[in-house]
């Protein structure tokens, strides 16, 4: 009767997790843009045949051809909407909850697998995941289909032994063909199997690899030319070595509140644990291998030959993690187990809510809120009365402009405008009382303070995750400050915060009668430099750095470098280089060169920022004016992969000499 109880007892919390974990992905889900990646993947299913899905939508990328292939009929279905897109991936992701529950009570005990559960649906990094049509939910459900097929095959091989063959089989083809991490977890599985199975079924496991490969073998010509391609290294860096402390952060919501949950449960579990029952530490030990053979695999052909290391490809393996953690948790009474699974709502769900943000951070995307916000403020300032500016992905954009509401409402792209002389030349000719640039992460930052130049005011800043969006105005009626630090180089004297005057301080009249002018003569490499503590004068770690001078040249004059740099003591971590070239001879011309803080490595001590003209050739040239000025970023650029820090709130005077 007990046992019974007990069973009923499971089944009510494993659908409370599955009811609350819904929610969580359900959420106004209707209202969940497509991501980037969403994007590219859809766009590459608009193809009339297989063939040329595969050689223009597969090969051209670095996954495996599986989920594009099932988008690819899915979208031909059900045409292209986020909720009918996304739905598919949001079911795996609810099924892996229940898999995971599974899989631990058959390795463990059922309160194992109801609390590993239990973070699996509420945690921020699988509900996220299980919003986007990408193969990590599709490839999370497909691993622990695979392992508990494998389970029944190891456990208990007599029983239905070649049904449970067959679906090990053909999950872990399926696992191949999702994803290359998930291929890689199908290795590990199947080696760790060969030393637990039963050797009467031993000859038979290792045949089932036989047929896995045959199964895969029409993939082997793509993922061959896809290894040719190398990993990503052209925007993912390789990983730190400690990396992976920087993945348990994220993973556990960068929350002390969590970690505290965590330390909590350990003890819970161990005091509540009845003393005669023992653990399946040989499962114990695979738990250990699963979770970190992927990572450390991941890290070493990161490390040494091509970045490929993300947090979304360790999702097929976290749920092991989660085992690892709670494999001795057997709460000998019903209410105990009660507590265990409330404890993680309690505290991970609101962390979701309120620490992570992720109702407000991930469902405003940055390609649909450009947009909407771009269109609120016209309509707030009047439309005639704007000009806006948008730097985005194009067909991204126009997916969003197709929207009702948006009727009627056009933009200008910077991919029409081209280069920054052109932009300027815009924007001498603007006659709009308002400017309003909406921008995406990788946008130039230069951009900015070219704008600034001629709308000095800012009226408002909008921003979200990837994406900003400024209005800039003329005059100063309601205008905000977001500038917060600003030095200038004085050419009468040592200004603060700048040095390298000496020898090399002429005055140059002929120009501009009226305006003293700083000479780089033909001895000369560089210009006076400005040199401060980065932690001292910014504000926060998303905070932008402007640098700007005012120059002009000389016939003959080739080229030379504004520069800005991030360093620690004497090591350059961060380069940014603005060309001054292509001026007429005596005309200055404003050159600008920008930083974004958000992407140096602030765990550095002693990092301090440097700008200045680098002139290698030694050719003459002249500054009118030097700046080095810090703005308000965007603290939630990265808001959806990193901890999202308060601002520092210090007041930092202006200063102009």
């Amino acid at each position: 009767m007990k046992a019974l109880k007990s069973t009923g007892t499971d089944s009510l919390l494993i659908c409370l997790i599955l009811i609350i974990g819904a929610v969580l992905r359900f959420y106004n889900y209707a209202g969940i843009p497509f991501t980037h990646d969403e994007f590219s993947a859809i766009f590459r299913t608009q193809f009339n045949s297989f063939q040329d899905l595969i050689s223009k939508g597969v090969l051209v990328d670095t996954h495996p051809a599986g989920v594009q292939v099932f988008l690819f009929y899915w979208v031909k279905l059900f045409g292209i909407s986020e909720p009918l897109v996304k739905l598919p991936f949001t079911l795996f992701s609810l099924v892996s909850v229940y898999l995971l529950y599974a899989i631990g009570r058959k390795w463990f005990s059922s309160t194992a697998g109801l609390i590993a559960a239990s973070f699996l649906a509420f945690l921020q990094y699988p509900v996220m995941y299980g919003q986007i049509a990408r193969p990590y939910a599709s490839g999370l459900f497909l691993v622990l289909l695979m392992v508990w097929f494998w389970t029944s095959l190891m456990l208990s091989p007599g029983k239905r032994f070649y049904l449970n063959l067959a679906g090990y089989i053909l999950s872990s083809a399926l696992c191949a063909y999702n994803h290359h991490f998930s291929l890689l977890f199908v290795g590990v599985a199947g080696l760790t199997g060969v030393f637990i199975i039963n050797r009467n079924y031993r000859k038979a496991f290792i045949l089932a690899w036989v047929a896995i490969f045959l199964l895969y073998s029409p993939h082997l010509t793509i993922f061959f030319s896809q290894l040719k391609q190398g990993g990503i290294g052209g925007w993912l860096s390789r990983p730190r070595p400690d990396f992976i402390f920087d993945y348990l952060a994220y993973a556990f919501q960068f929350s002390w509140y969590i970690l505290a949950l965590l330390v909590f449960l350990v003890i819970l579990a161990l005091v509540w644990r009845p003393k005669a029952r023992p653990s399946n530490y040989r499962m114990v030990l695979v738990s250990f291998i699963w979770f970190f053979v992927p990572l450390l695999a991941g890290f070493l052909y990161s490390f040494y030959i091509n970045p490929v290391l993300q947090y979304s490809v360790l999702l097929f393996s976290f749920p092991f993690l989660l085992l690892l953690m709670f494999f001795y948790a057997d709460a000998g009474k019903t209410w105990q187990k009660c507590i265990l699974v409330a404890l993680p709502a309690l505290v991970v769900i609101p962390s979701l809510i309120l620490e992570r943000r992720h109702y407000s951070i991930f469902y405003k995307s940055q390609y649909r809120e450009i947009i909407v916000e771009s269109k609120n403020d016209a309509e707030k300032l009047g439309r005639s009365n704007c000009f806006i500016l948008i730097d985005s992905h194009r067909r991204f954009t126009d997916y969003y402009l197709g929207k009702p509401g948006m009727e009627g409402f056009t933009v200008n792209y910077i991919h029409d405008v081209f280069d920054p002389p052109v932009l300027e030349t815009i924007l001498d000719t603007c006659k709009s009382r308002y400017f309003v640039y909406g921008c995406i992460s990788n946008s130039a930052w230069e951009d900015y303070s070219v704008i600034h130049s001629r709308y000095p005011f800012v009226l408002s800043h909008t921003y979200f995750n990837e994406g900003d969006v400024y209005v800039f105005s003329k005059d100063s009626a309601g205008a905000s400050e977001d500038y917060y630090f600003s030095s200038y180089a004085d050419f009468d004297s040592n200004s603060t915060g700048w040095e390298n005057f000496r020898t090399a301080r002429t005055w140059f009249t002929g120009v501009d009668l009226q305006t003293q002018v700083y000479c780089i003569d033909s001895g000369l490499q560089f210009s006076p430099i400005f040199r401060g503590p980065l932690r001292d004068i910014s504000r926060h770690k998303n905070d932008i750095v402007d640098l700007c001078a005012e120059v002009a040249t000389f016939d003959g004059f080739s080229e030379a470098y504004l520069q800005l740099g991030i360093y620690q003591d004497s090591e350059l971590l961060m380069l940014r280089s603005a060309t001054i070239k292509g001026m007429q001879p005596g005309e200055y011309r404003r050159i600008y060169c920008s930083c974004r803080l958000a992407d140096i490595e602030w765990r550095h001590h002693s990092l301090y920022v440097q700008g200045f003209i680098w002139n290698p050739k030694k050719q003459d040239l002249l500054i009118r004016a030097m700046s080095l000025r810090i703005r308000h970023g965007n603290p939630v650029l990265y808001g959806l992969y990193r901890k999202i820090e308060k601002e520092k709130r210090i007041s930092l005077p202006t200063v102009e000499n």
